[in-house]
């Protein structure tokens, strides 16, 4: 199972949908990647991944599945 990355708020807020801003997977980097979008904003407002986005964001480590568990738990449907 390969390894995959989202911000904390994701895992901490699991019962409430906070929207799942994924990261297409790259050559360069290739482990899933996401955030809510409370870090989405932050992220918007600053223009880039900062060190203060980088400690709003607070990104742990997850297995895939916990990602594609999180990812429908999170996901707003259309």
């Amino acid at each position: 199972m390969r390894p995959a990355f989202v911000c904390c708020h994701l895992i901490r807020d699991e019962l409430a949908p906070a929207d799942f801003n994924e990261v297409e997977p790259t050559a360069d980097d290739p482990e899933p990647m996401a955030w809510c979008d409370d870090c989405q904003r932050l992220l918007n407002e600053v223009g880039a991944l900062t060190e203060q986005v980088e400690k709003f964001m607070d990104i742990v480590l997850v297995c895939e599945f916990c990602f594609v568990t999180l990812r429908d738990l999170h996901s707003r449907a259309p």
